[in-house]
């Protein structure tokens, strides 16, 4: 009986110096909540939302094709722990948002008429950040290649948005034309990053980057497409939170 009583005790003592690890040595764990909403022309869009308390700005994260909102979960854990608040979002016909009242949605079967209404969904994300207690002017983007031009055009509708950072955007992206969207005065709110084996970024980045003489253009000497460019350059998060330390003020 003694040794039962002696051996319940070991296990009591390990047991308490395990959970007593786990909260003053391990790193709190980044939490995320899938959360859903419906777009006015009947998608259901589904998003993993990144809240944090005592942030004062919140992003959104659009992904590009064919991407999913979990392409972007490590940025969206790294600027979360920087005191932003994030939503990556599942554009119609990608990973989670197939379900409209239409049925199925599908991006592989998608005309680029279908493909330009994307921006529905963009516009839906930012209700929901509204919704959350940030208004636009408390919103930033940051979109991969045709989330890129998508960014654009949302900024350009909404110049109340704080910035946007534009993931090798392209001149034209299944008709979604960056120079339908150019408008005066957006140049200080843009961050484009493209890389040189990528040239119809480069080629749309020296773009807006003649239209707008005070945006910042970073191109690296390789590094990929889209979101890729995380991988291929690790200081490319970093560069972008002083971005946006610069610009998301009151």
């Amino acid at each position: 009986m003694k040794k039962i009583l002696i051996f319940l005790f070991i296990i009591l003592i390990l047991l308490i110096l395990f959970l007593v690890q786990r909260k003053f040595f391990l790193p709190p764990m980044e939490k995320f909540k899938k959360v859903n909403f419906v777009t006015k022309d009947g998608v259901t869009i589904v998003a993993n939302y990144y809240p944090r308390k005592e942030a004062k700005f919140a992003g959104i994260l659009i992904h590009q094709r064919p991407a999913t909102k979990e392409s972007f979960n490590d940025l969206a854990k790294f600027l979360q722990k920087e005191g932003y608040a994030l939503l990556a979002f599942d554009l119609r016909g990608h990973g989670e948002s197939t379900e409209s009242v239409f049925g199925k949605l599908d991006y592989n079967h998608f005309t680029p008429e279908e493909e330009q209404k994307s921006i529905i969904d963009l516009e839906s994300a930012s209700l929901f950040l509204q919704k959350e207690g940030f208004p636009k002017s408390k919103q930033f983007l940051i979109g991969a290649s045709i989330g890129a031009n998508l960014s654009f055009q949302f900024l350009s509708e909404n110049p109340e948005i704080k910035g946007a950072v534009l993931l090798s955007p392209g001149l034209n992206y299944r008709g979604i034309v960056l120079e339908k969207s150019k408008r005066e005065g957006l140049g200080e709110k843009i961050f484009v990053v493209a890389a040189r084996d990528d040239p119809q970024a480069v080629e749309a980045g020296q773009a807006l980057k003649n239209w707008y003489p005070n945006a910042i253009y970073l191109e690296y000497p390789q590094g990929g497409h889209g979101i890729n460019l995380f991988k291929t350059q690790p200081d490319l998060r970093e560069k972008i939170l002083f971005w946006l330390r610069e610009k998301l003020v009151d």
